[in-house]
């Protein structure tokens, strides 16, 4: 009987062990409502809140030696490529693409995008320079 109790509490240990609470992989601040407020109300109060949630994000994970959450450098390189600040948006997709090479392909289009529009702009501008002159 001393036996059957014995088994029966090793194997209620191995379940509560099983059970206990792990330490969390990434840190994800307010990222669900400042998302959410983000897609629902696009504007330019939001979107401020959004970035400044990403960056949160960022440097929070950094403090607590966490890996940035996947998807949180690109998503604050494309905001930041949506505004024109392309050498920025650049390094943040870099850093994606190092911190989760699985994404390289969707990395890589972005970048060409990114490209894209630096020629686009570059080629405006110099058209502007020889309408002036």
């Amino acid at each position: 009987m001393k036996k059957i109790y014995f088994v029966l509490l090793l194997c209620m240990c191995y379940f509560f062990a099983g059970c206990a609470s792990q330490k969390a992989m990434y840190y994800w601040g307010s990222y669900s409502n400042s998302l959410y407020d983000y897609k629902k109300y696009p504007n330019d109060e939001n979107i401020a809140k959004y970035k400044e949630t990403l960056l949160n994000i960022i440097a929070e994970s950094d403090e607590r030696g966490l890996r940035v959450p996947p998807g949180v450098y690109c998503e604050y390189g494309y905001i930041l490529m949506q505004e024109g600040s392309n050498k920025e948006a650049s390094k943040y997709l870099e850093l994606e693409e190092q911190t989760y090479p699985e994404s390289k392909v969707f990395i890589q289009k972005l970048k060409a995008q990114l490209d894209l529009s630096e020629k686009t702009e570059l080629s405006q501008n110099s058209g502007e320079h020889n309408e002036k002159n």
